[in-house]
């Protein structure tokens, strides 16, 4: 149970607990190696002899990069990944972590929540239709879930705090 602050008339609420400085480091550790991976399965969605990845019976990355589960409505998914990180670095600058403005937080919020649920379709796809793995999608899939708990972590920093 998330408890606040009482606030009287005439009072201002207090603020939250200042954001951990490693808070900042990691989400651009995170984002731009997610925009790395991206970047480079983008690359390889468009010349297919750019992909480097081990094939096995499980994991062969160009099985799961060329099926019909690697492209959303005619985009290819690397290129939504890239756009996603893009975006997510806007809403991580320093401006936009120290403004009070609610679409900042909210887009932080928004975005890792929408990055999840294609992480839980993507995994699906891999793993109950394919049987394959890609590598180079796990390893985006591995930031797009950190970047979800951390932006949950700094929620959680901001409205669990009492006075």
């Amino acid at each position: 149970m998330v408890q606040h602050a009482e606030v009287r008339d005439g009072e201002e609420p207090s603020a939250p607990p200042a954001r951990p400085r490693w808070f900042p480091v990691a989400a651009w550790v995170l984002t731009l190696a997610g925009l790395a991976v991206s970047a480079y399965l983008t690359v390889a969605h468009y010349q297919k002899e750019a992909l480097v990845c081990t094939t096995t019976s499980t994991v062969d990355c160009h099985s799961v990069t060329t099926s019909k589960y690697s492209e959303l409505l005619g985009i290819p998914l690397p290129l939504l990944g890239l756009a996603f990180f893009v975006g997510f670095a806007v809403l991580i600058t320093p401006a936009a972590l120290r403004s009070d403005a609610p679409a900042f937080r909210w887009g932080r919020l928004g975005s890792v929540c929408v990055g999840l649920l294609f992480v839980v379709y993507l995994v699906t796809a891999e793993l109950a239709i394919l049987h394959k793995i890609c590598l180079w999608c796990t390893a985006v899939h591995i930031v797009t879930i950190l970047l979800f708990v951390l932006v949950l972590f700094d929620e959680f920093r901001r409205i669990g705090h009492v006075d």
